[in-house]
């Protein structure tokens, strides 16, 4: 009796940890209205990356990082651009220690093949995510077009 109590609390603890999202808003200065809807959906694309993890899918995993990485691309104005970098990089992270997971699993006396089309997807996706940061990079240093100020300027003249 004593032993499938302890094991229901193991089993909630577990489940109310999942149910907490990865990326949480502390200080938007839009007031959450338009990064709202992005951020629940990268942090459930997120949660079902984690269990696929969890289940040893890498594939399916690393499909639903990618997709939370492009729901982020959306937010693309500034202030929002600097939230979106973030969860970009946070997703950019979890991608690589899956990566360095991987690599681990399918390397060595013990390593595994099956885990090989795996580890060539993270790092194609990876390359795929730097390759996007740096367009992102280059847009945001055109001179001034995305302040509001200069909108304003050419609002007036």
């Amino acid at each position: 009796m004593m032993r499938k109590s302890h094991l229901f609390s193991a089993l909630n603890a577990e489940n109310s940890a999942e149910k907490q999202d990865k990326i949480e808003l502390v200080s938007c200065p839009n007031k959450d209205m338009i990064c709202k809807e992005h951020l629940s959906v990268v942090n459930k694309c997120y949660t079902i990356s984690e269990q696929h993890r969890k289940d040893k899918n890498f594939q399916l995993s690393i499909e639903e990082l990618k997709n939370a990485f492009y729901k982020t691309t959306e937010l693309n104005e500034l202030p929002c651009s600097n939230c979106a970098a973030l969860f970009r990089s946070t997703i950019t992270e979890s991608l690589e220690d899956m990566h360095a997971e991987l690599k681990k699993m399918s390397s060595g006396i013990f390593g595994s093949k099956r885990f090989n089309s795996s580890l060539l997807m993270s790092e194609n996706v990876l390359k795929e995510f730097e390759n996007i940061k740096l367009c992102n990079t280059i847009q945001m240093n055109k001179p001034g077009e995305h302040y509001i100020g200069n909108y304003l300027k050419k609002k007036v003249s």
